[in-house]
């Protein structure tokens, strides 16, 4: 079973090779030509089911046909006229946002812009490639690539020839999103401290009552230092706590959005609040009884549960 899955066409070895030719391909273009582009995003589609494959070929199965699942497996095809379907691209980034810890939404969102650059090369009349600079792209795809390919065990020089520069540009969008973030909150400070100190204190007080516990992850602001909350996108496996009277389960956010609503600051993206010290990983915890989480009970019994009992919810602000 393991040599069949192994030559499969849906297998992390087939893809990853089969990226790498069109690594290949991309590499013999100059950057500034169109098709290092399109061969990029070719090659970044591939990467990403060879990433899923490399947890199970089963996740690139399309669900709707059982027959892909076998396929998948290595086993031969049982009913005639079998042509086997794997699932999209934006379902295959999903899972990986969900599966992989580092693939955050900022990185998914930037492959199916990416990728949808492709769809619009070939199917419409659109020249996307040719009205791009790689400046917006370039570093952007090493850095999806070097978070695929750690996934997998590999570094960027499996990949590329030349992987110091692709991590020299990688470094330089690190630095990019320092120093718009830094002008950010800069620029928010200073408008904060030019306030009346009873405007601060007002601002300050609604901002604590605002960022409760269930909204968000509670930090301080970088700009005035008032409470603020982080949002995040749900990263790696669900961890379960069974005890006599409830469930606790506890999973991983990686922060994607912040809030100030004192004096007004908004940061997007991890790369942004990894840059000014907001980047840190948290919990995320659902508390249920026993009998709700088990299905112990009909809906109309765990209604009148619920009445009777204070109700239970998320908390981001585990410590």
């Amino acid at each position: 079973m393991t040599a069949a899955i192994s030559s499969h066409p849906w297998s992390v070895d087939s893809l990853f090779a089969k990226a790498r030719l069109y690594v290949g391909r991309m590499e013999s273009h100059m950057a500034d030509d169109w098709q290092y582009g399109f061969w990029s995003a070719l090659a970044l589609e591939l990467l990403i089911r060879a990433a899923l494959a490399n947890i199970s070929p089963i996740l690139l199965a399309e669900p709707k046909n059982w027959r892909n699942v076998t396929y998948a497996l290595g086993l031969e095809p049982t009913a005639k006229k079998f042509s086997p379907s794997s699932i999209t691209t934006t379902e295959a980034l999903a899972r990986l946002n969900e599966l992989v810890p580092d693939f955050s939404e900022e990185i998914a969102g930037f492959c199916t812009k990416h990728v949808g650059r492709r769809n619009s090369e070939v199917h419409t009349g659109e020249l996307a490639f040719d009205s791009i600079g790689t400046s917006q792209w370039l570093p952007r795809f090493f850095s999806a690539c070097q978070v695929l390919l750690r996934s997998m065990g590999r570094e960027l020089s499996d990949l590329y020839s030349d992987s110091a520069a692709a991590e020299a540009l990688i470094s330089s969008l690190e630095d990019e999103a320092a120093k718009a973030v830094q002008q950010d909150i800069k620029a928010h400070s200073q408008v904060w401290s030019n306030k009346d100190a009873k405007d601060r204190e007002a601002a300050t007080l609604q901002a604590e009552s605002w960022a409760i516990r269930q909204a968000g992850h509670r930090v301080n602001c970088p700009a005035c230092q008032s409470r603020a909350l982080l949002q995040g996108s749900a990263s790696g496996p669900v961890s379960t706590e069974v005890t006599l009277d409830v469930v606790v389960q506890r999973q991983t956010m990686l922060p994607s959005s912040f809030e100030c609503i004192a004096c007004g600051l908004r940061i997007l993206g991890l790369s942004k609040l990894s840059a000014c010290g907001l980047g840190d990983a948290f919990s995320a915890r659902s508390t249920y009884s026993a009998a709700e989480f088990f299905g112990l009970y009909t809906e109309e019994e765990l209604e009148e549960a619920r009445q009777e009992q204070p109700e239970y919810e998320e908390d981001f602000n585990e410590y």
